[in-house]
């Protein structure tokens, strides 16, 4: 079964008017975005957008050029706690460019009653539109119960670029992983055809966690993907990764036009690191553009 929904069916986004005073209560609190961005004259602006709850979008930046725009989404809570819901929904339209991030990681916090804490990310790119979805790490605290999903769907040459870095526990705080529950599911299609699955149920006391064909005793990991018809020379991009001391941590390939890069090891930061490397390496492939950290990473 695929993993594509539609985050504008809820009935929250059918109101045109901000519903800030959803409330928390025992259902949880729910909080949703959905965000067009749209090209006209050169411009990349943000089309309609409709929110509810304690979710927002700064407003855009340029600093590539009005054709591109950044954004950053807000949360004030700055985590998820028992039974909340978190749904973002981009799409790019034709010929838009748009590259969104985080200004800090996200927090799927202790659960005590068992709800599931839910995030739910639709990116949609059109033909000629690109975007990139570069947000920082989630850390996943101590007793947990998280699902987190990603669908990408690109239409004929629409071109993305995108990761998700996870963090189990918080071990610089002496807090490991030891209870709880984690689902991740990420898949990007073209045109409805599928170019990458993956799943994960990790349940924090499976042999999965210390097996060599699971974690092998690991407590970060993440997955970044980048849409590119050529290959880009895995090789040659190893050799640097050995370099920059990231080729026992980084696995490369690419397959059938998309570049895959999985991380595995014990550090947030490094991760972030090196696939911001492999970003700026690539993006020139993806959209003729030179790396371009977004500021708010510098505060």
């Amino acid at each position: 079964m695929g993993l594509a929904f539609n985050p504008l069916s809820n009935p929250l986004f059918q109101s045109d008017s901000d519903q800030d005073d959803i409330p928390s209560g025992d259902k949880g609190w729910r909080a949703g975005i959905a965000v067009e961005l749209k090209y006209q004259d050169g411009h990349t602006r943000m089309g309609r957008t409709r929110h509810y709850g304690p979710l927002r979008i700064q407003r855009p930046f340029w600093p590539e050029g009005k054709d591109l725009a950044h954004l950053y989404i807000l949360h004030p809570p700055g985590g998820l706690v028992a039974g909340d819901e978190l749904i973002q929904s981009f799409e790019a339209h034709c010929g838009a460019s748009g590259l969104v991030t985080t200004p800090a990681a996200g927090k799927v916090y202790f659960n005590g009653n068992g709800r599931l804490q839910k995030q739910l990310t639709s990116l949609v790119v059109q033909e000629d539109a690109c975007l990139e979805w570069l947000p920082q790490e989630t850390i996943i605290f101590n007793g947990a119960e998280a699902e987190l999903n990603t669908t990408v769907e690109l239409s004929d040459n629409g071109c993305y670029a995108g990761w998700d870095i996870i963090c189990l526990g918080r071990k610089a705080s002496g807090e490991a992983f030891e209870q709880g529950k984690i689902v991740q599911n990420l898949q990007l299609t073209r045109n409805d055809l599928p170019l990458y699955r993956e799943r994960l149920e990790l349940i924090a006391s499976s042999s999965l966690t210390q097996s060599l064909l699971g974690l092998n005793g690991q407590h970060v990991f993440g997955t970044f993907l980048m849409s590119l018809e050529q290959n880009p020379g895995c090789d040659h991009l190893h050799e640097k990764l050995e370099a920059l001391g990231g080729s026992k941590c980084v696995a490369i390939t690419w397959r059938k036009g998309v570049f895959i890069a999985r991380y595995l090891g014990s550090s947030p930061e490094q991760a972030r690191t090196l696939f911001t490397w492999l970003w700026s390496e690539l993006r020139p492939q993806l959209n003729n553009r030179v790396g371009c950290k977004p500021r708010i990473w510098n505060t």
